[in-house]
């Protein structure tokens, strides 16, 4: 399978082209990155919740967050409103698999080490991607002075650690077809 990462251009090993060359070729890390990121932004969905929950704030705040861009600040309120709940947590793991699929897409041929340390290193790409594209964007730049910085570079970091070890225990037989 070709890759946008091939660890191998430039070496010997290198295949004759390095470029994918179709989309069935990319479809094994589309999914295996949709897997990861979907698991991943789960994972840190209850993370937040706990969190919440632990320090006696609103519960669903962290879910109804990502949906500010279509509900405005009727997400701010607090207590549980099915809409902005539902379409946050839609997507908070579509955005989580969105930036699953990049790094699948960017580092599919690495080895298990640079999937790893890379992994780590993902969340701080995703963070200032999120801080400085993605919430200006939508515009929801206020949401960046919601949290102390180190805590959300934290939960960045966690988001990718949790996507780096899905993205490893996905099934290989699955990267084969």
């Amino acid at each position: 399978m070709m890759c946008l990462f091939d660890p191998r251009r430039g070496t010997a090993d290198a295949s004759a082209s390095a470029m994918i060359k179709s989309i069935t070729e990319v479809r094994p890390s589309v999914r295996r990155g949709v897997f990861a990121g979907m698991a991943a932004g789960l994972f840190l969905t209850i993370v937040m919740t706990v969190m919440s929950a632990a320090g006696g704030k609103d519960l669903w705040y962290g879910i109804k967050g990502a949906a500010a861009p279509f509900f405005g600040d009727r997400v701010m309120r607090p207590g549980f409103d099915l809409p902005p709940v539902a379409l946050g947590l839609i997507a908070h793991l579509v955005i989580s698999a969105g930036w699953a699929v990049l790094f699948a897409l960017l580092f599919c041929g690495a080895s298990r080490l640079v999937t790893i340390v890379s992994g780590i290193l993902w969340g701080f790409v995703v963070w200032i991607g999120m801080y400085h594209a993605v919430l200006p964007v939508v515009g929801l730049s206020s949401m960046r002075h919601d949290a102390v910085i180190g805590r959300a570079i934290a939960f960045h970091v966690l988001f990718s650690g949790a996507m780096t070890a899905a993205y490893l225990v996905y099934p290989a037989s699955s990267m084969i077809r």
